[in-house]
């Protein structure tokens, strides 16, 4: 049995190049009604939050009998956490109460407030050295909460948000961006500086939450956020806002994130609404790639160019000209120009938006 499921995740991971336009849809909200999940589940892949497989299982089931083909990843942030959680997430809820009850494991300003990156939200200690609390540390015990989920046999996969730190970048701007206050990991009311300590620290912690993730079933999926270099025994990236910025890889971005997203088996190409024909023509361009626009967005037929089937390899024909073909037509992106992208279709037609 072990041997066919290897045999047919072997297919999916390798056979893309051969398949049309795939797409990917990240569904981050709470609930989905029964619109949005006839709608959604036209999609290529899905990834969900929590509440939806806990809350709405027999939606899913419903997705799942329209599509069967339709794939279904959990969304995992093991690094932050709303505070006030939203009222509509019962199952975070519960996780956030039980969170308030162990104080040393989140993070602090050395004025004692929390530490919060993103607007709402607070971040968690993934040091592997963090307190011990009832024998875990806290990458132990948020693990814990979603292996009760990933054992779902629906779920072949995961996105795991937020996987700072196994870069040249580490952690330390978590310190200091947005204007933030400083970082205190010890108590003493003073800002850390012993950066490379809490930076190795950090990404002990989460190659140690990889590799037990990887013990849950055979052949998980897991799908990391940001689009970088770092913690490479993971499937694949996510590479949010296409292009992500790689200044200090030395390189343009677009060709940089091409670079990484080559090296993994799985890349999803995720620029905001603005930048789609550039995220669509980009995921084209790959043969490992998913497009998935935004968060949270309804399928629209404009988003498939349909193309067909590739009819051979992404070249460079110009210098930072890049093209494909397709069996209806052709795909460039000039990065020239900053990255201007554009079909020209075999009836003559072009598309550059």
């Amino acid at each position: 049995m072990k041997k066919l499921i290897l045999i047919t995740v072997f297919f999916v991971f390798f056979t893309i190049a051969s398949w049309a336009q795939k797409l990917a849809n990240l569904w981050y909200l709470p609930t989905m009604t029964t619109y949005q999940a006839e709608n959604v589940s036209q999609y290529d892949l899905l990834v969900i939050d929590p509440e939806i497989l806990v809350n709405h299982s027999s939606t899913l089931d419903e997705m799942m009998a329209n599509n069967p083909k339709l794939e279904i990843f959990l969304y995992i942030n093991p690094t932050e956490i709303f505070e006030p959680m939203w009222p509509d997430k019962p199952w975070s809820i519960k996780l956030y109460q039980e969170l308030t009850t162990k104080k040393s494991w989140w993070l602090y300003h050395p004025n004692g407030e929390k530490l919060g990156i993103w607007a709402g939200m607070k971040t968690l200690d993934m040091r592997a050295n963090c307190p011990e609390i009832d024998g875990q540390r806290y990458w132990q015990w948020i693990l814990d909460q979603y292996l009760k989920l990933l054992t779902d046999k629906r779920i072949s996969g995961c996105l795991i948000d937020n996987a700072w730190g196994d870069d040249r970048a580490g952690i330390q701007w978590l310190a200091n961006y947005n204007s933030q206050k400083g970082l205190d990991l010890n108590g003493d009311k003073k800002a850390d500086t012993n950066w490379q300590e809490i930076n190795l620290a950090w990404a002990k912690g989460f190659h140690s939450f990889f590799g037990e993730l990887r013990k849950v079933k055979d052949n998980l999926c897991i799908i990391a956020n940001p689009g970088n270099l770092s913690y490479r025994e993971v499937d694949g990236k996510q590479f949010e806002n296409f292009p992500y910025p790689h200044h200090h890889l030395g390189g343009p971005d677009w060709e940089v994130n091409m670079m990484i997203a080559k090296k993994y088996k799985i890349a999803i190409i995720n620029p905001r609404e603005e930048d789609f024909l550039l995220g669509a023509i980009t995921a084209l361009m790959l043969d490992n790639a998913y497009l998935a626009i935004g968060q949270n967005q309804l399928y629209h037929d404009y988003y498939n160019l349909n193309l067909g089937k590739a009819l051979g390899k992404t070249k460079e024909i110009s210098r930072g000209i890049w093209f494909r073909q397709f069996e209806k037509g052709s795909i460039f992106i000039d990065t020239n120009k900053g990255n201007k992208a554009w079909v020209e279709y075999k009836d003559g037609t072009k598309r550059e938006k």
